[in-house]
């Protein structure tokens, strides 16, 4: 294998939600498909780069066992360094070529970033090796990018593949790519007709993206966008089916009601067209699977809910002859108002738990004895049970809930000793931006990263204020202090010991609250 531009700058190493088994599986049980179970699942990534991703799912699924291949040589040995640090036995990362791939059948296979990247006849083996690789009740996922959302991006493209034609050094080639995207946004500053602003848009756009993104995305040899009936099309040759599209699983189509020769394929390609879609992530599976696209309340039966739900008032002082509780996300934004005193139970235990999971049966229980204390007369009914489905699939598209059929493990306790992800700790040691056990990215300071590095289960909790105080001492971390903290703390005041006390407490519970600390 030739060294390429791949090898010389990598592509980003990101972990990707919607890749992992859990929210694949979900997904294709909600289209009523029975998909191989998770805790024991065999998944295959191609084109897995240093295998990150591929790394969150071994270490989240220990039972399972995981393969990724890539064609560059240089990511892979990357990546086995990384597993044998992690200390993973249930993973492996080769590096090879499509055309080499003879590993059995996968429950799950996915390929991110990959199938528009490369030549014509590797996206036609691509599609192959799936159907070929698959097990009979198996899902893939493949992402692209497609038009006609990537018609300006693919001009943007041809710019800077013509500005940059006569350079053979990657890094060479990126400045001048970067220097003109500045040339074009300068000269078209004060432009305002209506393809000068949308050009503008987009410049800005790209001008902002990671380098290494910007490198694999815009100066490749190759990144070849479809139509998404063109795609589908290539799978059927292969006796794959459409699922649906992670980003968009469940789409109101009552605009296209008056169009009854609209198939599911020709109704997504013209919402596409509609929303000027750029990308897709696309689930298959056999031709012969039966789906139900019917999103039925006795579907959640089997899966779990979690949702960030705080009420307005205090939970002691909701009381069910009120007519109205407001509930909040995160962000502190009202997504609910709800009247009724079994679905305001619902919310709350949801609320309670988070950022856990319930299962249907436990959210059940915890929803009855809440209403037992608040009225002993309250008896659940199956009207009521179903009554509670229907809220929560209504959540569930609404993008207030979250539902999966093998929940993230994490824990909301701090030992003694305690200990944070494997690949958390490994992400801070390089990158600001961490992933946690809920595929969630969060943005850390130093001291911060400094803390999740050593939380590996030999250190204490008395140790980890030692290691803070040397850091200190010895010039790596400087903590500020002040309503603005922006003045230095003296490293001899009095007060440093108490705050350091407080400070570390503060990092262990703000990153088990994340998600980031395990049993």
């Amino acid at each position: 294998m030739k060294t390429t531009l791949y090898d010389e700058i990598p592509y980003t190493k990101l972990i990707y939600q919607q890749t992992q088994p859990n929210h694949i599986a979900t997904t294709a049980t909600l289209f009523g498909m029975q998909p191989p179970p998770v805790a024991t699942c065999r998944m295959l990534e191609l084109g897995c780069a240093s295998g990150i991703n591929t790394i969150a799912m071994a270490q989240a699924i220990p039972k399972g066992e995981f393969v990724g291949i890539d064609y560059s040589k240089t990511q892979i040995a990357e990546g086995q360094a990384n597993i044998q640090q992690l200390g993973l036995k249930n993973i492996t990362l080769q590096a090879m070529d499509f055309s080499d791939i003879n590993l059995g059948k996968f429950d799950y296979i996915v390929s991110h970033g990959v199938y528009s990247w490369i030549s014509a006849a590797l996206r036609i083996k691509l599609l192959e090796i799936c159907k070929q690789h698959l097990q009979p009740n198996g899902v893939v996922y493949i992402s692209y990018n497609t038009y006609p959302g990537w018609h300006t991006d693919h001009m943007l493209r041809k710019m800077m593949l013509y500005r940059t034609k006569h350079l053979s050094d990657p890094k060479a080639k990126l400045k001048q790519a970067k220097e003109l995207l500045d040339f074009f946004i300068k000269v078209n500053k004060r432009k305002y007709d209506s393809y000068s602003l949308s050009l503008r848009k987009e410049l800005e756009h790209v001008s902002k993206l990671n380098e290494n993104y910007l490198v694999h995305e815009y100066l490749e040899e190759h990144n070849e966008p479809i139509l998404f009936s063109e795609f589908i099309e290539q799978a059927k040759q292969n006796d794959l089916q459409y699922i649906t599209d992670m980003r968009t699983p469940f789409v109101a189509t009552e605009d296209f009601t008056f169009q009854d020769s609209f198939d599911l394929i020709e109704t997504e390609q013209y919402l596409d067209f509609l929303r000027n879609t750029s990308f897709r992530e696309t689930l298959l599976c056999n031709q012969d699977i039966v789906l139900d696209r019917n999103l039925s309340p006795n579907k959640i039966d089997k899966l779990n809910i979690a949702a960030p739900l705080k009420p307005s008032v205090k939970t002691e002082d909701i009381k069910p002859d009120e007519m109205l509780t407001k509930f909040a996300n995160l962000a502190g934004e009202t997504v609910l108002s709800v009247t009724s005193p079994l679905l305001k139970a619902v919310c709350l235990c949801l609320g309670e738990a988070w950022p856990q999971n319930l299962s249907f049966d436990d959210l059940m229980q915890q929803v009855n004895d809440l209403l037992f204390m608040m009225d002993k007369e309250t008896v659940i009914s199956p009207a009521d049970i179903d009554e509670v489905k229907t809220m929560l699939i209504e959540f569930y598209l609404k993008k207030i809930v979250e539902l999966s059929v093998y929940p993230p493990k994490f824990t909301l306790n701090i030992s003694e000793f305690p200990i944070a992800s494997p690949i958390a700790r490994l992400q801070s040691q390089y990158d600001k931006q961490v992933t946690n056990l809920r595929y969630e990215i969060f943005t850390l300071d130093l001291a911060t990263r400094h803390i999740l590095q050593h939380l590996d289960g030999k250190h204490s909790t008395v140790s980890l204020l030692k290691i803070m105080q040397e850091s200190i001492d010895n010039g790596d971390l400087i903590l500020y202090q002040g309503e603005d903290k922006k003045e230095p703390m003296e490293i001899d005041s009095e007060k440093l010991q108490n705050y350091l006390i407080d400070y570390v407490t503060n990092i262990l519970q703000d990153l088990a609250k994340k998600a980031y600390l395990v049993g």
